[in-house]
């Protein structure tokens, strides 16, 4: 959720408790508390092309600490930096997680969605498809 009005710089990422794709869409506890020192300690000193590769740090989470973690996922919430993917900058933004969904109805569960539905058959389509 982006609500630019009230928080400019940031996103927030709520769990939703539905399945979207190939996983339900939670927050567990070990990921509320993991992510945001992942980005705050590992992140900055990752050696990468920052020009090529932008990584949208968490900054901040809150987790339920019931004891039950299946109750628990489904009531964490993330604040997580906002980027703006401008196609003023020619870029383009890859959910990370749309290249290896899969498991859709009458599918055969193992052919990520996206090698099927812009028929990356070969390797060749696929390093074409990623370089356009």
């Amino acid at each position: 959720m982006i609500l630019p009005e009230i928080l400019p710089a940031a996103q927030l990422k709520f769990s939703i408790g539905i399945k979207l794709g190939s996983a339900p869409r939670i927050i567990t506890q070990y990921g509320a508390h993991f992510c945001p020192r992942f980005s705050a300690q590992v992140v900055p000193v990752l050696h990468f092309d920052r020009s090529l590769l932008i990584v949208s740090r968490d900054l901040a989470s809150v987790a339920h600490v019931g004891p039950d973690p299946e109750i628990s996922k489904h009531c964490g919430a993330m604040v997580r930096e906002r980027y703006d993917n401008s196609d003023a900058h020619g870029e383009r933004r890859i959910v990370c997680t749309s290249l290896v969904e899969r498991g859709h109805a009458d599918t055969d569960g193992v052919t990520p969605t996206v090698v099927r539905v812009f028929e990356l058959d070969t390797e060749d389509k696929r390093i074409k498809w990623l370089d356009k």
